[in-house]
């Protein structure tokens, strides 16, 4: 890959795209400050520090990415490996040591910064009772329905899981599920630092014992199946570039989407089926799946989603999202209909960082697509569950690690503005992949790796609709 001129336009777009997002970024951190001076927000002096905090960090950020021209670090070939192990090692012992009563386990989770649920693993324990439950006949979304606490909020598809033979989806199993969870999420994240280079693979094992993959694999949160089905469709096409392969990938992507809604988005991945003939079939069928679903289940959906604009949480731990940030920053109504000028400015953050990573995609030559699934896929989920949905928990901050392999690829070029950009993300990817206890920081970093990641991975799909010369998935990157 390769910028068309190092030092003619397209340099000179990175670095107004770079500037202009931080600028942004700057500007709601100013809001978040000046909530001090509003004396009807009581809460402020709790965040101030964390707020603070975040400006600090992020300063750094910006400092290290104005400088940085060269970062093409050289590792191992086992290092893919050590990612992985790293991953299932930190995972299960805290894990074990809580399982046999052993207070070193709660000790590394504390340490670590990851809570605990009430239960282990117990954000699948949930879903698990609401296919026990709705296997004996309950409307598990009815209010009072005598076997749940509270009506489930997770869309129909989990429950077409009491189908599968030997009720092997059942509370009864919630143990040996979690821990074949964390053995295949490693095993993820290990292929993703293998597609990876130098410096993303390093992000790679800093996420692997930072909070919120951690908290992913503690909750055992079905987020975690979301990333396995977006590294193997990736795979999948990649071994077999065909149309049985591509709708095998676009049914899985659709039954992720019954289970959580915002999975569909990961629809986007399937651009590149366009290269095939009769290719538009698939994204059609997809598309027409969708709709129907949606249509069929809207009452579900409305009451699913509706829980994220009460999400505020003013304790600066485990959330991410618009709704939180905004709830810190001096209110200001926009307009009649009771839109935050927060939540405008935090829509600019985002569109200005997918300006910016257009901007690096049109200034390459050559980069594989593959890759660019993956980070449409991460950047799309979180987006659509952290900027539009409005409120996450941190473990959402997982999905961008689906970014790395196509961000650290970057780090070849020649062009320093590029370079540059590729390390100001892959910190900032550093920093979301440990922090679960500043939301101003973890929800800033996120959008604007995010929106990088999205108008990046854009522009290369776009492209590979009319591959031109040898496939660079196969042949590889051209610097």
């Amino acid at each position: 890959m390769g910028e068309t001129g190092a030092v003619g336009a397209p340099a000179r777009g990175i670095w107004i795209g770079f500037t202009v997002t931080f600028a942004l970024v700057a500007l709601a951190l100013s809001r978040v400050l000046l909530s001090l001076t509003d004396p009807a927000n009581t809460s402020a002096p709790g965040f101030m520090g964390p707020a603070y905090a975040a400006a600090a960090v992020l300063l750094a950020v910006i400092v290290v990415g104005l400088f940085v021209r060269r970062a093409d670090v050289s590792l191992g070939r086992g290092f893919p490996w050590v990612v992985g192990v790293v991953s299932f090692v930190v995972s299960l012992v805290p894990w074990w040591g809580v399982w046999t009563g052993a207070t070193f386990g709660s000790s590394i989770y504390s340490g670590l910064r990851v809570p605990q649920g009430i239960v282990q693993f117990w954000d699948l324990l949930l879903p698990m009772q609401s296919i026990d439950c709705a296997s004996v006949g309950v409307d598990v979304y009815a209010e009072n329905n005598g076997c749940l606490a509270d009506p489930t909020i997770y869309a129909p598809g989990v429950l077409w899981l009491q189908w599968v033979p030997f009720d092997l989806f059942s509370a009864r199993y919630v143990t040996g599920l979690g821990v074949l969870g964390i053995v295949v999420s490693s095993l993820a994240l290990l292929l993703l630092a293998r597609l990876s280079t130098g410096l993303g693979q390093i992000v790679l094992l800093v996420a692997a014992v930072g909070g919120p993959w951690l908290l992913l694999l503690e909750r055992g949160n079905l987020d975690a199946v979301v990333i396995w089905v977006a590294v193997a469709a990736v795979i999948l096409v990649r071994r077999w570039d065909s149309l049985w392969a591509w709708s095998v990938a676009a049914a899985l992507f659709w039954l992720m989407g019954t289970w959580k809604y915002y999975p569909f988005a990961m629809g986007l991945m399937l651009v590149p089926v366009l290269r095939l003939r009769r290719g538009w079939i698939v994204l059609v069928g997809y598309a027409a799946a969708v709709a129907v679903f949606m249509a069929v289940t809207w009452e579900t959906f409305r009451f699913s989603s509706s829980s994220n604009s009460a999400m505020i949480d003013y304790s600066d731990m485990w959330t991410l999202g618009r709704v939180p940030v905004v709830a810190r920053m001096l209110g200001t109504t926009v307009g009649a209909g009771g839109i935050q000028f927060g939540d405008v400015l935090l829509l600019l953050v985002a569109v200005a960082a997918v300006a910016w990573g257009i901007v690096v995609g049109l200034s390459l030559n050559r980069v594989p697509w593959r890759p660019s699934m993956l980070a449409t896929s991460g950047s799309s989920l979180f987006l659509a569950s952290v900027l539009v949905a409005g409120f996450g928990w941190a473990y959402k901050a997982a999905f961008l690690l689906l970014a790395v392999p196509l961000v650290s690829s970057l780090l070849r070029s020649r062009a320093g503005a590029v370079v540059a950009s590729a390390v100001t993300i892959l910190l900032l990817l550093g920093i979301s992949g440990v922090v679960v206890w500043n939301v101003v920081l973890a929800t800033l970093a996120g959008i604007v790796i995010a929106g990088f990641a999205f108008g990046l991975a854009g522009v290369v799909l776009v492209r590979s609709v009319r591959p031109v010369g040898p496939d660079p998935d196969r042949e590889g990157v051209r610097a």
